[in-house]
């Protein structure tokens, strides 16, 4: 990084530093996953962080058409369906889907879901509900 005059490093880097607490974090349930949002767009527009939990998987096939959906999956296993294919995912893996992509998944999951950019309601376009 190049400074330019008059500018202070310390400054430049408590402008970007970001903490958000699990008691502050929106939680909620939607389509079967319980969902514990730490961040909205107006606090960070490059990234959503939501952490997620599920026994069965995500009742709804769906697209964003603006961000892309990065899990990591932290405990658990189980099968992503994105436009149509099966994707075995599992503890450690990484599951990336860009935008425009239909996908939900079946299994029991605890995992780590970032959009990016920030995940905005008026992007995400529902496809079908999905029996479980």
């Amino acid at each position: 990084m190049v400074l330019l005059p008059g500018h202070n490093l310390m400054n430049e880097l408590k402008q970007i530093i970001m903490i958000y607490k699990k008691d502050t974090a929106i939680e909620f349930e939607k389509q079967g996953v319980k969902m514990r949002v730490y961040n909205t767009k107006e606090q960070c527009p490059e990234a959503t962080i939501v952490y997620q939990e599920t026994q069965k998987g995500h009742h709804e096939e769906f697209f964003h058409s603006k961000s892309n959906f990065i899990f990591y999956i932290i405990e658990g296993a189980g099968t992503w369906f994105i436009e149509d294919k099966p994707f075995k995912a599992e503890a450690g893996d990484v599951v990336i889907i860009p935008p425009n992509n239909r996908f939900y998944y079946k299994g029991t999951l605890k995992q780590i879901c970032i959009t990016s950019p920030s995940w905005e309601p008026e992007y995400e376009h529902h496809v079908r509900n999905i029996e479980f």
